[in-house]
């Protein structure tokens, strides 16, 4: 499908540079397409996997987008070809790209979520200021309807595999720093019921912001990846149960907000 295959090549160019500054589409809209997208290309394609590594000592970007439908063209024929060659050189590497299939809380209206690897943070500053990419920034930029990005970095290397026919599960915490143990205490209470295997929540990785670097717009305290092995509605099930119920109430005071998706790999 064309879709498909556009939203596969969009990873190696979504992490380049500002924010474009267009209306936002609504959450409900953006769930429907990016769900629409999957269901019908996982009717008929076989299922694949891959691995993927998050590398310590590495500057990795994080970005949540949505494309414009009538971008699309200008994205693969104008803008693609031209700048991955441009970005190659500054260590510019794809780690993965998901489509967002449910938006669980907060409000970001974007359609995928998507991990890219950079040298470091000064190469990713060069990059944006060399003179062939700001040529092409605006291509981009008016290609998108959201676009939200921040660095991170991981303590060890995690490599883990991935499935197209597999749900994960992304959460962007903002901590209240006052309250920082009644989320340590929400875990602790939850995670025993959470990875029974009728629910299957598994960590895959934890990435933390890199201290004093602030050059784009997504500084959530930790962005915690994981996997509900349970089937597509563990988690909503798994909030029905006892333990959350209890609790609920720690995780809401130790993290006012927090961005949780239900993201597939596109492979």
């Amino acid at each position: 499908m064309k879709t498909v295959k556009f939203l596969t090549l969009m990873v190696l160019f979504v992490s380049f540079s500002a924010i474009a500054s267009c209306k936002n589409p609504s959450t409900e809209k953006t769930n429907q397409l990016a769900e629409a997208t999957i269901t019908n290309e996982s009717s008929s394609a076989v299922v694949k996997s891959a691995n993927i590594t998050f590398k310590s000592g590495k500057l990795i970007e994080v970005a949540l987008l949505s494309v414009k439908p009538e971008g699309q063209k200008a994205f693969m024929e104008e803008y693609f070809p031209k700048v991955m060659p441009v970005a190659t050189p500054y260590g510019a590497k794809p780690i993965a790209s998901f489509a967002v299939v449910k938006t669980v809380l907060g409000d970001k209206p974007n359609q995928m979520v998507v991990f890219f690897e950079w040298d470091s943070i000064e190469q990713k500053r060069a990059f944006e200021s060399n003179p062939e990419y700001l040529k092409l920034r605006n291509i981009r930029d008016n290609a998108l309807s959201f676009l939200s990005q921040g660095y991170f970095q991981v303590e060890q290397d995690v490599t883990v595999t991935i499935s197209s026919d597999q749900i994960y599960d992304f959460a962007g915490i903002f901590i209240n720093p006052k309250k920082a143990h009644l989320l340590q205490e929400y875990f602790q209470a939850v995670l025993p019921t959470a990875s029974k295997p009728e629910f299957g929540y598994t960590p895959i990785v934890n990435l933390n912001p890199i201290p004093g670097v602030y050059d784009q717009n997504y500084h959530p305290s930790v962005i915690a990846f994981a996997q509900w092995k349970g089937g597509p509605d563990s988690q909503a099930r798994f909030e029905k149960t006892k333990a959350f119920q209890q609790h609920k109430e720690k995780r809401s005071q130790g993290a006012p907000y927090i961005d949780v998706f239900h993201i597939k790999p596109i492979l």
